[in-house]
């Protein structure tokens, strides 16, 4: 055995009876890591701000100049009845508008274009590709994993998709497309379809990642139930009767006797409008299509630009009229005579002729009430 001796020994003993010895090491605390935001989908319906971002319809809209340009919210004019129509059907509608706003329906200008994007849910089984023309466009264009079928012609430049269980449309359209001349004049076509399939990654993605409560849009109170037929409102006879004529024949257009061919004609029978089209041995007479159950989405007309487009048209003096009727007519300095778009009750109603458009609107009223 080894002793501890002398100095050494000596040392020792002094350490313990001192109890100087070191302390034990504190014990570490291992830190606890925050747990991992979860996202959370939107409480309620998908709005415009989902599909798109600023930046990219900032860049989809630039025209030759290179200028980006800041677009605005807006309808399209000529598009009133049919962003009535979506949302009567309970689809999505979102226009923005770059340029001056117009101050008549058929007012163009060189820096003039609009952007849509419209869906609409449930419609993914009927979808058709895009219209080219007057048939059909065989083009396509993949957007991540989602072949999009594209057209381009003087109506601008569209694509369209099934997208989840919804149908999705875009289109870009401008003034003086073919003609006067655009702000995108010297853009190939290839160039700006590339730049709406840049858009429509963001647009698909938040559609087919959306919830069923996401694409649960408003839709009309109520819909038509029966045929659609022209009488009532729509009797030729007081139709006829304003315009100091007789029409002996009356087409109707209901689109929920056929499976649809286009985007229009999907979201016409989906909201259950339909048209009458007025006839004698001599002329055609004037167009009216109705959506029943679509007054609640009158006052989307109150927006940019219908509201620049179109002036109130004064109902106070027609026999019937009520508190809540309301229409307003198209503004024209030249060409086609002005359409009128009018709230009877629940309904609303495109009235379309080459002149006596007020006339017609005030007959439809008449036999109404």
């Amino acid at each position: 055995m080894r002793l501890i001796t002398g100095g050494i020994a000596a040392a020792a003993l002094v350490l313990l009876l001192t109890g100087c010895v070191a302390p034990a090491p504190a014990p570490t605390q291992t830190p606890v890591a925050e747990p991992t935001p979860v996202e959370t989908a939107p409480a309620g319906p998908l709005m415009c701000g989902d599909l798109v971002a600023d930046a990219n319809l900032a860049a989809v809209m630039t025209g030759s100049d290179g200028v980006a340009p800041d677009p605005v919210r807006a309808i399209r004019p000529s598009d009133a009845f049919s962003a009535v129509e979506l949302a009567a059907a309970g689809g999505l509608g979102c226009s923005w508008r770059v340029g001056a706003a117009p101050t008549t329906i058929y007012a163009g200008g060189d820096d003039l274009a609009y952007l849509s994007i419209d869906v609409l849910p449930g419609a993914a089984a009927q979808w058709q590709p895009a219209w080219a023309g007057d048939a059909p466009s065989d083009q396509t264009l993949a957007v991540g994993a989602i072949e999009a079928s594209t057209a381009v012609g003087e109506s601008g430049w569209q694509l369209t998709a099934p997208v989840g269980d919804a149908w999705v449309a875009m289109r870009l359209t401008a003034s003086g497309l073919g003609t006067t001349g655009s702000r995108y004049d010297g853009i190939s076509p290839e160039e700006m379809l590339s730049r709406l399939a840049g858009v429509a990654e963001t647009t698909f993605a938040a559609v087919e990642g959306a919830t069923a409560e996401q694409l649960a849009f408003p839709a009309a109170a109520s819909q038509r139930q029966g045929d659609a037929v022209c009488n009532g409102g729509l009797d030729p006879q007081g139709i006829g009767m304003a315009l100091g004529t007789t029409y002996t024949e009356t087409e109707v257009e209901d689109p929920t006797t056929r499976a649809p061919q286009s985007f229009d004609a999907a979201v016409a029978a989906a909201a259950r409008s339909y048209s009458c089209d007025y006839l004698n041995d001599t002329e055609r007479g004037p167009h009216i299509a109705v959506v029943h159950g679509a007054g609640q989405f009158f006052d989307l007309l109150g927006q940019a630009d219908v509201s620049t487009a179109f002036g109130p048209l004064d109902l106070s003096t027609v026999a019937g009229a009520s508190g809540g009727d309301a229409a307003i007519v198209a503004l024209v300095t030249d060409g086609p005579a002005s359409p009128v778009l009018m709230r009877v009750g629940d309904s609303v109603y495109l009235i379309q002729s080459k002149d006596g458009a007020a006339s017609v609107a005030e007959a439809v009223i008449a036999q109404i009430r």
